[in-house]
């Protein structure tokens, strides 16, 4: 049995231990895509960023550029020089770089999904002012100034703010900042659309969940079978036991005594779920063995049977689980009343026996009435209820004509019952 068991919790272990390295491995991949969604997004909005920034450097390398005038576009109050014109009288505007990002900007932000903005937290033209996102961005790359980047995933966008660094030529416009070639002037912000990305994390998690839920189900599945093979080989090996107990007396001996030790491991727990008393069948394993020594060393060895009173009308009345409370109510008043070499079991639904070892009828009756009495005295209480039990008792003691521990335990009932026809919460000796 302990080999069976061991085998069905190897391999259901193993098998546990293989679903959740599938799960894991189904998890990661998820996530492994969701962070390459998520590169994709950065990749996108770095090159968008990228080359706004490769038109800003060109721009300041120029040492910023002039355009002819026309009527959407009048000159930039906030740059030095502003307007010039040619020798033909034609008027040309200054458009330094940061403007001329902005103009490409408000351009773009137009006719596409995607939206660029340069910010900064000291902006000269309030056009530039920064929001939420903007803000926090500035203040942690000024926080982090290796920082170049700040990138925030939001409900229905991707933002990215790349620092725009101090160049010599950004001083002819910022040098009333206080600015330092290399300080942080502000950003470039670019934010990418997500709905394709939102599309497809949320199918890789539908999908995911459908694996896992396949995953679970199929390794339920094959511990079921294989706990059921493996059972129903050992019950068939069981069986072929049995049936050799025709073979010769040395075979059918070991037969035997293998069959007692896969019964011993089929066993249940020798206590009583409800009780922790010792069941029905370990007071019939130590009273076999102490009946045998008791017989053998002509000691004197009684059995005390015990019913509850009126159970059944307890249960009809209160309910089972009240019921259930008094069992336990009841068993731990009688182990306080016994000696720690008695055994004390429940051996049916309310139902009790005593075995007492070097314990004549008279010792024992004295102890039965103790008992009876200490639950005569006892109320069982719960919150509003308060509940009087009595028992009854029947007492037998071994004889020299007893065979086996039966004779003991049917005289003990028999005793019980002339208890129960008297009137009940009483203690008779089989005479």
């Amino acid at each position: 049995m302990k080999s069976k068991n061991f085998l069905i919790y190897f391999t259901v272990t193993i098998i546990f231990c293989f679903t959740l390295f599938i799960l894991k491995y189904i998890s990661d991949t998820k996530n492994d895509y969701q962070k390459f969604s998520e590169k994709i997004l950065f990749e996108q909005a770095s090159t968008l960023h990228n080359s706004l920034m490769t038109l800003k450097h060109w721009n300041s390398q120029k040492g910023s550029i002039y355009i002819k005038a026309y009527e959407e576009i009048d000159a930039n109050q906030f740059i030095k020089d502003g307007i010039v014109h040619t020798n033909d009288k034609e008027l040309l505007i200054k458009m330094n770089p940061a403007w001329m990002i902005r103009e490409l900007s408000e351009v773009s932000n137009l006719k596409q999904n995607y939206y660029f903005k340069i910010t900064s937290l000291s902006p000269l033209n309030p056009i530039n002012k920064p929001d939420k996102f903007e803000k926090r961005a500035l203040e942690q790359l000024n926080s982090n100034k290796e920082e170049n980047f700040y990138t925030s995933l939001e409900e229905d966008k991707y933002n990215f703010l790349g620092a725009l660094k101090v160049q010599p030529s950004c001083l002819s416009c910022h040098n009333t900042q206080n600015y330092k070639v290399g300080d942080i002037i502000g950003g470039l912000r670019v934010s990418v659309p997500i709905e394709n990305y939102k599309e497809n994390i949320k199918i890789i998690e539908s999908k995911s969940n459908l694996l896992n839920i396949v995953t679970i189900f199929t390794s339920i599945v094959f511990m079921g079978i294989i706990t059921y093979t493996i059972t129903s080989i050992y019950a068939r090996e069981l069986n072929i036991l049995k049936l050799n107990k025709t073979l010769e007396l040395k075979v059918n001996q070991r037969t035997k005594d293998l069959t007692k030790a896969n019964k011993k491991l089929l066993e249940n727990s020798i206590t009583d779920y409800l009780t922790n008393l010792s069941n029905r069948r370990h007071f019939f394993e130590v009273g076999l063995k102490t009946f045998h020594l008791a017989k053998r060393e002509n000691i004197p060895l009684s059995i005390i049977c015990v019913d509850i009173d009126f159970f059944k009308n307890i249960n009809d009345t209160y309910g089972h689980n009240i019921g259930d409370e008094i069992l336990k109510f009841i068993s731990r008043i009688m182990e306080k009343s016994i000696r720690k070499s008695d055994t004390l079991a429940r051996t049916g639904g309310e139902e009790f026996s005593i075995l007492l070892y070097n314990t004549n009828e008279n010792q024992a009756f004295i102890l039965a009435e103790k008992i009876r009495q200490n639950i005569e005295k006892a109320s069982f209480k719960d919150e509003n209820l308060e509940v009087k039990v009595t028992i009854s008792l029947g007492i037998s003691q071994l004889s020299k004509d007893d065979k086996d521990l039966d004779s003991i335990i049917k005289r003990a009932d028999k005793a019980l019952y002339m208890a129960k026809e008297k009137n009940r919460n009483t203690t008779i000796i089989y005479s």
